[in-house]
């Protein structure tokens, strides 16, 4: 059996020592490009950058199954992938923790302005009232999506004395409940919220969910922290009401695209935290998801039985 991986296997290798593996380089390819380096692979095993479209899926006829460690399968054509009975392994809320903390920490960066001070110091200043930051205490935060990274950021966020409140149409008030949480409409979540943070999966319905009507219902000393998907906020409306001051800042660790353009502003804003994607990417988290991907990979190939939860199209198995 021969799998293609076009990310790093060092950590995987003794999983994938029963296969032919074939590694490239872990960037991102045009579709013809991709299509010829997959070649007859069996399997693949790929990250977020590179799109496998119908189209892509019908040139690839050998392939029988795809390895994406980590939640997001956006990238992925589900459906065309379960028609051609390619099942799609990913680990959906095992990163949950390290995006949690990370998104603490982010929020506490940006509201305490810590890589300006840094860069401050480093360039022989010293302490001044233009480094004077905010606190999450008393503040409001609005959390969008009570899935499992949801959760666990609206946990650890409790533990500041903040009031939350939260939105999601797939769930109720008893699972708000789980993290102190009340459950609003987003309108009222955006106009009461000095903070706002994005925990949804990016669907065709999720694209451009936070637009121009969304920012400007937030308050114009709100910031919104976003570690999900970019393309979950309008890329220019965002600009436009930071640049406008309708909204203070924000703290991005995803971008429409990635790794995102020299000159995009949202990179260089002075009120801007932005970070390259590095939310889940905690040594635990990456071991972990990586290899348990891994695993479901070779299983499957071998005939063994798999977790249905780790299948993201399991329409596939059938």
């Amino acid at each position: 059996m021969k799998l293609v991986t076009v990310r790093p296997v060092d950590r995987v290798d003794d999983i994938f020592d029963s296969l032919e593996v074939v590694e490239h380089p872990k960037q991102k390819y045009p579709a013809d490009e991709l299509i010829e380096r997959v070649g007859d692979a069996h399997a693949v095993y790929i990250h977020a950058e590179n799109q496998f479209t119908e189209s892509v899926l019908d040139s690839l006829p050998s392939l029988e199954v795809i390895g994406k460690p980590g939640s997001g399968v956006d990238n992925i054509d589900l459906d065309a992938a379960a028609d051609r009975g390619i099942p799609v392994f990913h680990t959906p809320g095992m990163n949950a923790v390290a995006v949690a903390e990370y998104n603490v920490g982010l929020l506490i960066s940006l509201l305490r302005k810590i890589p300006d001070a840094r860069d401050h110091l480093a360039g022989g200043g010293w302490r001044s009232e233009e480094w004077e930051g905010s606190e999450i205490r008393d503040k409001t935060v609005g959390i969008v999506g009570l899935g499992n990274t949801g959760m666990a950021t609206g946990e650890r966020l409790r533990a500041f004395d903040a009031e939350i409140l939260a939105t999601d149409p797939y769930v109720d008030q008893s699972r708000a409940d789980e993290i102190g949480a009340n459950l609003v409409e987003m309108d009222e979540l955006l106009s009461k919220s000095d903070i706002v943070l994005l925990h949804v999966r990016l669907t065709p319905d999720t694209v451009g969910l936070f637009g121009d009507e969304e920012f400007s219902q937030m308050k114009d000393s709100a910031v919104l922290v976003n570690t999900a998907r970019g393309q979950l906020t309008d890329h220019d409306a965002l600009v436009d009401h930071l640049e406008s001051g309708s909204i203070a800042g924000a703290a991005l660790d995803v971008f429409h695209e990635e790794p995102p353009a020299d000159d995009d502003p949202l990179v260089s804003h002075p009120n801007v935290l932005a970070t390259p994607h590095l939310a889940g990417a905690t040594t635990e988290t990456r071991t972990n998801v990586l290899r348990t991907t891994a695993q479901n990979v070779v299983d499957y190939l071998d005939g063994e039985a798999v977790d249905e939860s780790f299948v993201a199209n399991p329409a596939a198995l059938e």
